[in-house]
């Protein structure tokens, strides 16, 4: 850890966490990153909240921006905007992205482009939440399969990608597809792409899964871009 403070410690790390009324889970995530990262990170809470989120973040020392539209996918790349660390380290503010894996993360994306914070069964002890993943293994598969990736989740919000890469993606998406976009635009950059796996925790509030999980609309938009780029890909 302390050799990983020491090359980092001149390139700034932003972690960014957009949030919709996450005010059950925003002290939970940010009290999961470790001590030794915040003092090298600026923290960036992008929110869009009507409840107590950006109140809460506030109080724990984020930088709290005010989204001016909903859309998970517009507040990342408004943050990106406002952000000035080299590193991006992006997570959801709902509790199912355990902070202390940050450096994980960080250290993989030595040898990588971008490296996703991935659920695994074997880094998960409730069996609720085991049983909750193989249901989304089983969702998510064809996203894996069109795209290829060798990650146990490919729809991930955990991640971490340098600045650099992140601006050669150049990311047009509003909403939660922006990590299918993320991904495709990714590959087809030839980047390097590697997993940490995390454990599945369940959500603040209770519900195994997370708000995306729930929405129908977003999935027809994630299947449509891996559509697309599938057919694109046969072209090829």
């Amino acid at each position: 850890m302390i050799g990983l403070i020491e090359k980092y410690k001149k390139f700034m790390i932003s972690i960014i966490i957009p949030t919709l009324n996450e005010e059950e889970g925003i002290a939970k995530v940010i009290c999961s990153i470790p001590e030794e990262i915040r003092k090298i990170s600026e923290l960036i809470v992008i929110d869009v909240s009507t409840d107590m989120t950006p109140i809460i973040a506030e109080r724990l020392g984020a930088k709290v921006i005010r989204g001016a539209k909903k859309g998970k996918g517009w507040q990342m790349r408004q943050a990106v905007k406002e952000s000035k660390g080299d590193i991006l380290v992006f997570l959801d503010g709902d509790g199912t992205h355990p902070g202390q894996y940050i450096p994980k993360l960080i250290k993989k994306l030595k040898g990588a482009n971008l490296v996703l914070g991935c659920g695994s069964s074997k880094e998960t002890k409730d069996p609720e939440m085991r049983r909750y993943f193989e249901l989304w293994n089983v969702i998510s598969y064809p996203t894996t399969q069109m795209l290829g990736l060798k990650v146990s989740d490919p729809l991930a919000g955990f991640r971490a990608i340098r600045r650099s890469d992140w601006d050669k993606l150049n990311l047009k998406s509003d909403e939660f597809e922006i990590e299918t976009e993320m991904n495709i635009k990714a590959i087809k950059n030839k980047f390097v792409i590697e997993q940490v796996l995390i454990p599945n925790i369940r959500r603040a509030g209770g519900f195994a899964g997370s708000k995306f999980s729930k929405n129908p609309k977003m999935w027809l938009k994630i299947y449509t871009m891996l559509s697309e780029y599938k057919k694109e890909k046969d072209k090829g």
